[in-house]
Formats: C-alpha cells, sequence, structure tokens
C-alpha cells in the first residue's frame, strides 16, 4: 500500500498540483503575523503616551510613547477608539516598542493564538480537499480505462 502523501500527488492534475503547492504556502502568512505578534508580546514593554494622540475618523491613532526604559517610540497605535474630544487624554498607559504600541497586551496574544489556529486548520482543511479530489480523478481514470478496454 502506497503512503496517502504520494496517493495524493499522483491522484491530482499537474494544476491541481500547483494549487495545493500555493495554498500551502499561503498559509505561511498567518504564521508569519502569529511569530510577530509573538515576539512583540514578549519582548515589548509597558508604556505612557506623551502629548496629544491623533486618531483618524475611521482608521489608527498616531502618537509618541514614553517605554519603561526611558526610550521614545513613534507611530501607529492600535486598540485606541476616541472620539475627537477624547484624543485630549495625555498619559494613556499602552503596551509597545519603538514603532508600535497598542492599547492591551492581550490582544497582541489573541491575534497570535487566531493565527496560529488558523493555520493548521487550513491546512488539514486544503489537505483534506485535495484528498477527496485525488480520490475522484483516480476513480475517473480507472473508470475511462475499464471503459475504454472493453469496447471494441
Amino acid at each position: 500500500m502506497r503512503s496517502w502523501i504520494i496517493e495524493l500527488i499522483v491522484g491530482l492534475w499537474p494544476w491541481q498540483r500547483a494549487a495545493l503547492v500555493v495554498s500551502l504556502c499561503a498559509l505561511a502568512l498567518p504564521l508569519w503575523f502569529a511569530a510577530g505578534n509573538t515576539d512583540r508580546y514578549r519582548h515589548g514593554q509597558t508604556a505612557v503616551t506623551e502629548g496629544f494622540v491623533d486618531c483618524q475618523w475611521d482608521g489608527p491613532c498616531q502618537g509618541t510613547w514614553t517605554l519603561a526604559d526611558g526610550s521614545l517610540g513613534r507611530g501607529r497605535i492600535d486598540g485606541l477608539d476616541f472620539t475627537a474630544e477624547e484624543e485630549l487624554v495625555e498619559d494613556i498607559p499602552l503596551f509597545g516598542g519603538r514603532d508600535w504600541a497598542v492599547a492591551d497586551r492581550g490582544t497582541l496574544l489573541r491575534h497570535a493564538l487566531a493565527q496560529y489556529t488558523v493555520a493548521p486548520a487550513g491546512a488539514a482543511l486544503v489537505i483534506w480537499i485535495a484528498r477527496r479530489r485525488a480520490t475522484y480523478n483516480q476513480e475517473t481514470r480507472s473508470l475511462i480505462r475499464r471503459y475504454r478496454s472493453t469496447t471494441p
């Protein structure tokens, strides 16, 4: 009995093999983001905003902050939902690095967990679909061979 991986590869048409490889490679992207969020979670520091925070109407906030080690950070702040009059609040507690900040450290962990979950679940779904397709292709090929061998 051949391995299921061999049967999968042999059973797929060339374009289906290419789609399988592209799909599995695309699932590396959530792992990339998850690794980034994990690194931020582990190496970030508590911070406090410096001055006022500028928030777009429907977009992210921008600002500067002082990290726990005394260094300054500047850039995008995720997780702040302000209206115009709340932008004037100073000393907002954050968690961040030199070029990123979040309002709540837990969001990094939640996003990383979701991304670490999506990649294997997506891979399982892609492989399940590919195995069904390979089985269908092999059954169709055997029916065609049987039909051609019985006709004169």
